[in-house]
């Protein structure tokens, strides 16, 4: 029983999940043995949609916890099952006893589920707070758990409350991935309380060098880089060896990168490999206008003028300014032309630099080898933050010597260096980034903890207790520890 739960652990997940995986996969991906692996096309987030499902629909995520209970197992194992993947029925049905008993949020929902038997005719609305402030705040509830059930209008834009779940509605409403519920929705097996999963308010701990705390992980010391001086010179030092000599070898860019959490840090490594470049490097410089449908709109171009508009800096955009030099290694961020292997997230190596075009040489993949020319493109960025949409018209590329643990799912590297100049927190992202590399020795990482000191232990978010209680099996305790140390 053991071994299928953590060959189908997946599965189980998405089976009690509240929120669906919002992007879209690509189904040419091929499927081939080794590790599971797909495609995504466009942005990746998670949705949350209405208490109910629209008529003649069939319920799925947070409305299996309320809709038709009488049925709620089978739908759950129908939902989440295929011919390749069956699900354990006896599983699900234990799961669904550990959650109702243990889980703060299951509850909540079977509160709902409870509510609408007795009064059906009610209108009624879910939220869930995501402030985690020291004070008491009398606007809010008091507790420490999920507030559950809100009858009647509330102001729904609060900084504060980023989750709300109707009682019917057609449409589905993004999560923002800094609720400290986020990951408690989206990976129920992991956070089996309901508990916060990272926010902004997590407690500083003073004593995090021990290694005997289980909310930190012990690098090996064959793993990691140890510096005194710089720490983005010692680690461009460590992965790209014999720089000036090998700069222009294609092979020598394919097989490694630098990988770590941020665009911020991604830029700075980015600076410092391109100045060790000989050579000229061009400019190139965006056009940016700004649109809006507001009535106001020449007072909102009046404010934003254009100076401000060049500064704005988005993920997964171009920057304003690119600097780039020819045998530079470039990434893509948009897919141009596919049949071509113009994807999003392929690399090139760049040739040639052009007023109108870049041509480079395509890195890796089925296309490795192939010249393209990439042209500029003008792209529409909608940032909640900002009451326009931006139009940057510039080359859809950037720096790629490194790249953010994001951009790096899908490749597959030579000698990976892993830079945490700070823990990382959210969705298996160290874990992902140590399973870039083809092996142990092609792997280095820089931990560098809060007191800028070089460090061996990082966060650990993957929860050892999770796994250790689900049904009561003695040997499924195995199964997180394995999850959890498979590449250490």
């Amino acid at each position: 029983m053991a071994a299928h739960f953590r060959e189908h652990i997946r599965s189980y997940n998405a089976a009690f999940s509240f929120t669906s995986f919002g992007a879209q996969l690509d189904p040419r991906a091929s499927r081939s043995r080794g590790p599971y692996s797909f495609v995504i096309c466009g942005e990746n987030y998670h949705r949350i949609g209405s208490l109910l499902p629209l008529p003649g629909r069939k319920p799925k995520y947070s409305q299996l916890y309320i809709f038709y209970p009488e049925t709620e197992l089978i739908d759950r194992v129908s939902n989440f099952s295929s011919t390749e993947k069956q699900l354990r029925p006896d599983i699900v049905s234990g799961l669904m006893r550990l959650f109702d008993i243990n889980n703060e949020l299951v509850k909540s929902f079977r509160r709902i589920r409870t509510e609408l038997s007795n009064f059906p005719t009610n209108s009624m609305k879910l939220r869930i707070v995501g402030a985690r402030e020291p004070n008491r705040q009398y606007d809010l509830p008091t507790g420490t758990e999920l507030a559950g059930l809100v009858p009647g209008d509330f102001v729904a834009d609060k900084e504060d409350r980023d989750i709300i779940i109707d009682h019917r509605t057609e449409g589905l409403k993004r999560i923002t991935s800094l609720n400290p519920r986020f990951d408690a929705l989206h990976f129920p097996v992991l956070f089996p309380y309901g508990e916060d999963g990272f926010h902004t308010k997590i407690p500083y701990d003073t004593v995090h060098t021990s290694p005997t705390l289980k909310h930190w992980v012990e690098i090996p010391e064959a793993l990691l880089i140890q510096t005194v001086g710089s720490p983005v010179q010692t680690m461009a030092t460590e992965i790209y060896t014999d720089f000036q000599q090998r700069y222009h070898n294609i092979s020598y860019l394919t097989e490694r990168s630098i990988i770590t959490p941020t665009n911020r840090n991604v830029t700075e490594i980015n600076a410092h490999m391109l100045a060790l470049v000989p050579g000229t490097g061009r400019s190139y410089y965006s056009s940016d206008t700004l649109h809006t449908d507001a009535a106001d709109s020449y007072r909102i171009e009046a404010e934003y003028p254009t100076e401000f508009l060049n500064g704005l800096s988005f993920n997964g955009y171009p920057e304003h300014n690119i600097e780039l030099k020819v045998f530079t290694p470039v990434m893509l961020l948009r897919n141009l032309n596919p049949a071509i292997g113009l994807c999003n997230g392929t690399r090139l190596m760049v040739i040639y630099l052009g007023h109108y075009v870049i041509r480079g040489i395509i890195m890796g993949g089925t296309f490795s080898g192939k010249t393209v020319a990439i042209p500029r493109i003008v792209l529409n960025i909608n940032d909640h933050r900002w009451p326009f949409v931006l139009k940057r018209r510039q080359f859809p590329v950037r720096l790629c010597y490194a790249m953010t643990i994001n951009k790096s799912q899908g490749q597959t590297l030579q000698s990976v260096g892993v830079y945490l100049p700070k823990p990382v927190f959210s969705h298996g992202q160290l874990y992902v980034a140590v399973s870039r590399v083809r092996s142990a020795s092609g792997l280095r990482l820089l931990i560098i903890n809060e007191d800028g000191i070089p460090s061996k232990y990082t966060r650990n978010i993957v929860y050892q207790e999770a796994l250790a209680d689900l049904l009561d099996i003695a040997d499924v305790a195995q199964v997180c520890l394995v999850f959890h140390n498979f590449l250490f």
